[in-house]
């Protein structure tokens, strides 16, 4: 009995001898090691994160980080964070090309952190708002100032180094082979560089010009003596010239003439003269209010005065169509008689001796002044209106559908002046 007690007393001393040896001993520990968000699991003895590293053969450089730090204890939770530089190839400017590291995030927080002020003229590849990863590459120029002469106009436009050929095509310059630069296309622009365009163009030119029509007096006697009545409406003609125009830099250095032809063949005024012999003589004039006119002429326009087509001034003009009455066309009666600016009586008649009205802008075309309008004819300026504003004109008609029909269109006008050389009621 003595004898199996000794032997357990002495199996419980071997076993605590056996615990406490254990217990003096190392044991592994789990370890995380994190490398840019990659986990690695380890065991490990060692007591330091460096002793972590180094036993797994992870190498940290200079320029990454890493928590807890290198020369730490290996910390409670076996936890390492490694978050790497990325490597970036940098070219500043022109010159070579360079490795570097950065922990940026966007290509605009690397050029800041490399002290490097980016202005909109500057070319950086790839964008400032680029993430950037390891292995990009980015390219950084500063823009310089250039002046450019094109056509005799000069301005200054930032680029980098690049040449004249490309820094004209950036500008959205497209070159003939009759215009001169310099320096030449392929030299390579600097600060201190002055490109010049001289530009040579050729245009076409088209110039019109009235041809007067002939007047024929016809004698009848059916009318009084004294009585003139147009029977066919003159209509000049159209001689129409093509240049073809030399343009140096924008100037006309020539002008040579193609063609020469007459478009439209003038028509004959034909007026019937009467006469007959009557006791005394009544030239109807025209009926003018001139208390009520708004903008009353100094004199009378006359049909049959001498018209001086050869130096009528060419217009473009909006034309739109009115009729006499004041309800469709806003205007007002004076004592029950619709009248023009001019004061002229229109109630009854939508004419002047025969020829159409128009209204104008008198800033443009003096009251009175005669006109020629293309698809209407030789007309007389006798009103005004609260739309006709610069270059427009409105024709008077018969009646709505005729003002509706005529619509809204642009139109040739020719402004006319007498043989004296000024408008009528000027």
């Amino acid at each position: 009995m003595m004898r199996s007690f000794s032997y357990i007393a002495t199996g419980c001393a071997l076993l605590l001898i056996a615990s406490l040896i254990y217990l003096a001993m190392d044991h592994p520990r789990d370890v995380t090691i994190m490398i840019d968000g990659q986990e690695q699991h380890v065991k490990t003895i060692e007591t330091s994160v460096y002793g972590v590293l180094r036993e797994n053969g992870i190498e940290v450089r200079a320029e990454d980080d890493i928590e807890p730090s290198r020369s730490a204890d290996l910390p409670k939770n076996g936890l390492i964070v490694i978050q790497r530089a990325k490597e970036i190839t940098m070219i500043v400017g022109y010159g070579q090309a360079q490795t570097v590291r950065t922990h940026a995030r966007l290509v605009s927080d690397l050029l800041k952190e490399r002290g490097i002020v980016q202005a909109d003229t500057d070319d950086v590849y790839p964008s400032i708002h680029a993430v950037l990863t390891t292995g990009m590459t980015v390219r950084f120029r500063e823009a310089f100032p250039v002046d450019v002469v094109i056509g005799g106009r000069a301005s200054q436009v930032y680029t980098y180094q690049t040449t004249v050929r490309e820094l004209l095509a950036k500008q959205g310059v497209t070159l003939q082979a009759t215009d001169r630069v310099a320096p030449s296309l392929d030299t390579v622009v600097s600060e201190d560089t002055l490109v010049t365009v001289n530009t040579t163009r050729r245009a076409t030119l088209t110039e019109e010009q009235l041809l007067p029509f002939d007047v024929e007096q016809v004698e009848d006697p059916t009318l009084p003596k004294g009585q003139q009545l147009v029977t066919t409406t003159g209509r000049p003609g159209i001689r129409t010239q093509k240049y073809e125009l030399t343009l140096a830099d924008g100037l006309s250095k020539e002008k040579k003439l193609l063609t020469d032809e007459v478009t439209s063949e003038p028509v004959k005024q034909i007026i019937k003269v009467g006469t007959k012999p009557i006791e005394r003589v009544e030239t109807p004039a025209p009926v003018f209010n001139e208390e009520e006119a708004t903008t009353p002429l100094t004199v009378a326009p006359e049909v049959t005065a001498d018209l001086d087509f050869k130096n009528a001034k060419t217009l473009m003009v909006e034309a739109t169509a009115y009729t006499n009455d004041p309800a469709s066309n806003g205007s007002q009666l004076y004592d029950g008689r619709a009248l023009t600016a001019t004061g002229y009586d229109v109630t009854d008649t939508i004419t002047y001796q025969g020829l159409p009205i128009v209204a104008v802008d008198p800033k443009v075309i003096p009251l009175g002044t005669k006109v020629y309008v293309e698809g209407v004819g030789l007309a007389v300026a006798l009103d005004t209106g609260g739309a006709i504003k610069g270059n427009k004109i409105d024709v008077l008609v018969n009646d709505e559908q005729t003002a509706k029909t005529f619509g809204r269109k642009t139109v040739k006008l020719w402004v006319i002046p007498n043989e004296s050389g000024t408008e009528a009621g000027s």
